[in-house]
């Protein structure tokens, strides 16, 4: 299916995108630019827009009264407070598929994802179709429960009875698990399904592209890298994508644009860092990996391998007294870390032997 799009001009393709960009942002700003000056309005669209929720008979009145704050709670993004009245509602019924199901997307938003899987797992029970099992299955798949992940997929597929939004997600999470399992030929089946419902995902194009490199198939995976940041030129997975493949032709200039344009995107993707570090050593180009790492960890609470790198390129680049500071910050983590704790002791001992 992808295949049959190589031919295609990029001029086509960046056309039908600034049209498309065009049209999103008219929405956008339709949206985020009104202005309510009748209160009165502001509720009649508001309860208008809750006439698209999911209708469940909810018989008992003062569920329905948690279940509708709940709901204004988290789209204000209130989700402690959401919680509690869910919690509050299952006290008078349990088994409501309504409160199951936002009570596990408040526990997915707070990071507290093997209690949502309890919440997924039970509304199956009580609400058993495509909704509730692509919702579960999409819950193992971001626990990395790959084979149970894909069971439930393919359930969910089994019980489906008519065209639903979610397909692309379940097609595109169901290619990444076999792309996992080294089935290349099965993660292509369904990667071209979710392709067929939504040929301008860049995100889509960036697995269609690691797909290819892992089938060494590297001009492929140039078109779709190239497609995906034409599509979205903040996709930092892409740039990635990018410069790797210019490295793999030899090409290092372009892979350092192209590492560089990713990590100004998003100074938190490890990828990018890490490949910067690498080719930093390679290059003679040591401060600026140095940089990168640096810019990276700020950014994240703790990570210990990225600083051991880091330390590394300190002590390349001569720059002991700052590699001595990292190693600190690496020991405040791991006061254990026995490599880093020598390494201490031999560069302290040969500052006084000098």
């Amino acid at each position: 299916m992808l295949e049959n799009q190589i031919v295609q001009k990029s001029s086509d393709i960046s056309g039908i995108n600034s049209n498309a960009e065009a049209h999103n942002v008219d929405a956008q700003n339709e949206v985020t630019g009104r202005v309510y000056f009748d209160p009165q309005q502001a509720i009649a669209e508001f309860e208008a827009e809750s006439q698209t929720e999911k209708e469940v008979s909810i018989t008992d009145a003062r569920v329905a009264t948690f279940i509708k704050n709940a709901r204004v709670l988290m789209k204000h993004k209130e989700i402690p407070l959401a919680m509690s009245l869910l919690r509050q509602a299952s006290n008078f019924d349990s088994r409501n598929p309504v409160t199951l199901d936002l009570l596990a997307t408040c526990l997915e938003r707070s990071s507290r994802v093997q209690e949502a899987l309890i919440a997924r797992k039970t509304l199956i029970e009580v609400d058993y179709g495509f909704e509730s099992l692509y919702k579960y299955a999409t819950s193992l798949y971001k626990l990395g429960r790959d084979q149970e992940a894909l069971d439930k997929y393919y359930e969910a597929l089994a019980v489906i009875t008519e065209e639903n939004d979610q397909l692309f997600e379940v097609y595109k999470n169901m290619g990444n698990i076999f792309v996992r399992q080294g089935d290349f030929d099965g993660a292509e089946e369904y990667y071209n399904k979710a392709y067929t419902m939504n040929s301008q995902s860049d995100v889509l194009l960036v697995n269609f592209g690691t797909l290819e490199v892992q089938r060494n198939d590297f001009d492929k995976s140039l078109f779709c890298f190239r497609k995906a940041v034409e599509i979205n030129s903040n996709n930092d997975k892409a740039w990635v994508g990018l410069a790797m493949v210019h490295n793999q032709f030899g090409d290092n200039e372009l892979a350092w644009a192209n590492i560089e344009t990713a990590i100004d995107i998003n100074p938190q993707n490890r990828t990018a860092v890490h490949l910067a570090a690498n080719w930093g050593l390679r290059d003679g180009k040591i401060q600026k990996a140095i940089e990168a790492l640096q810019s990276y960890l700020a950014s994240v609470e703790e990570d210990e391998d990225m600083s051991l790198v880091l330390i590394n390129l300190f002590c390349t680049a001569g720059q002991v007294d700052k590699a001595l500071l990292e190693m600190e910050r690496v020991l405040l983590w791991n006061p254990n870390h026995t490599e880093v704790r020598n390494l201490k002791k031999k560069i302290l001992q040969s500052q006084k032997a000098a």
